[in-house]
């Protein structure tokens, strides 16, 4: 009879996200007025979900964004709700 190893790893992450300074208010011309932007990374890190979901939910027309000389920010109101559970 042959024996059979099974190895289970469990890896868990935390993600700080300081807020000084990393949004400012602006225009955003789908809600029609001055919101929170974000950067995408910013975003995904509040959502629980992976930078490149936020860029598709930006490509998608999702979420609302702006084109900064900087890179991208995001709306932070169009951001779906946090809902406690993994978003993909």
């Amino acid at each position: 009879m042959k024996k059979r190893t099974e190895i289970t790893i469990e890896t868990s992450r935390r993600v700080i996200v300081r807020h000084a300074n990393n949004w400012r208010e602006t225009w955003c011309e789908q809600c029609q007025g001055a919101v929170r932007m974000i950067s995408p990374n910013e975003a995904a890190a509040r959502l629980n979900v992976s930078s490149r979901l936020i860029y598709q939910w930006i490509e998608e027309g999702s979420i609302h964004f702006r084109e900064e000389p900087g890179g991208l920010i995001v709306c932070e109101t169009s951001l779906p709700p946090m809902t406690g559970r993994l978003l993909t």
